[in-house]
């Protein structure tokens, strides 16, 4: 979550306030590919909705014998991709179909599961869970907390499972808490000597005790192989207003969007951004998403052999201009 002054956050919500009155955004300039003809490697970020091959993203993705799978930077088996896991693919086109080279489980929240006054926590972060997902039972043991982070600091849950090991945050780490860093609203100490940069997407291990996440090890950047590669980008996501051009990042996340986009018809939606990647996002399409998971898992659905879900190219779909 990054943090801006008072008379920045007032220019953004006037700037809000006006897109907010404008027409609406045709949608007659989109194709029928999301990436509008992108060539090279795709990465994509977002939750897994179904199976039948990992559906993502409204992405059917294939995940051959010989990809790489990793759960909070550990080597896993497949049978750790399941609908409401936070992904991070790394991906190639071939034929036609999207063939996995890597594929990160990056799970937001892992630790004890704690009942709070307003709801739960993990490793004091507050999660918003999804109405589905019963907590009784894994309340005061140690859970991983699937979902995508929000603009005030929270995960909005998708899936909390059983976990051991230890204690991980995984987001954009940001300034402001009493010992320096926080993600969301987890402080953290990072190891001795490590340099880190605010706005850095990380992976940090260790142990939460009195409200604070001291790291024994700290991951950084989400595509940890095959970064050189990606020439397209897919990410779902909220944004977040920050002080840099062009005013928004996605929560949690730290993509940094070209800075002539005009993100702010987009604030107040989760959604699905795709486009090209020079190392800024220069996103062209927009996909708004309903919060209600059964709902978007059915938009983003491809039909059977099919790659690209309709709901990218439907109505749903805006195309992002530019400033």
């Amino acid at each position: 979550m990054t943090m801006i002054n008072r008379r920045h956050m007032i220019g953004l919500m006037g700037a809000t306030a006006i897109s907010g009155c404008a027409p609406a955004i045709p949608t007659v300039q989109l194709g029928d590919d999301p990436f509008e003809g992108g060539i090279g490697g795709t990465g994509i970020v977002g939750l897994m909705t179904g199976t039948g091959s990992v559906l993502v993203n409204g992405l059917r993705v294939e995940v051959p014998s010989d990809a790489s799978l990793f759960m909070a930077g550990q080597p896993v088996g497949s049978d750790a991709l399941v609908s409401g896991v936070a992904l991070s693919i790394v991906a190639a086109m071939r034929s036609g179909r999207f063939e996995a080279r890597r594929v990160d489980v990056d799970i937001p929240l892992i630790g004890i599961l704690q009942r709070q006054a307003t709801g739960f926590a993990v490793n004091g972060t507050p999660l918003m869970i999804e109405a589905d997902i019963a907590t009784s039972n894994v309340t005061g043991r140690r859970v991983a907390a699937h979902g995508v982070w929000q603009p005030d600091g929270t995960v909005r849950t998708s899936l909390i499972t059983p976990a051991s090991g230890a204690d991980v945050v995984s987001g954009v780490l940001a300034l402001g808490s009493d010992v320096g860093w926080q993600i969301g609203q987890t402080p953290v100490i990072p190891p001795a000597g490590l340099r880190l940069t605010a706005g850095q997407f990380v992976v940090a291990r260790g142990a939460f005790m009195d409200g604070v996440l001291t790291a024994s090890s700290v991951q950084v950047g989400r595509f940890r192989q095959g970064a050189e590669t990606i020439r397209q980008l897919s990410v779902e996501g909220y944004l977040e207003p920050v002080a840099t051009a062009p005013g928004f990042a996605v929560s949690g996340l730290g993509h940094s969007f070209d800075q002539r986009l005009a993100l702010s018809p987009f604030a107040s939606h989760r959604a699905l951004y795709f486009g090209p990647y020079d190392g800024r996002f220069r996103a062209r399409r927009a996909v708004l998403l309903p919060d209600d998971a059964h709902l978007r898992a059915a938009l983003l659905r491809p039909e059977d052999d099919a790659t690209f879900a309709t709901g990218l190219v439907g109505q749903a779909a805006r195309p992002v201009s530019t400033r």
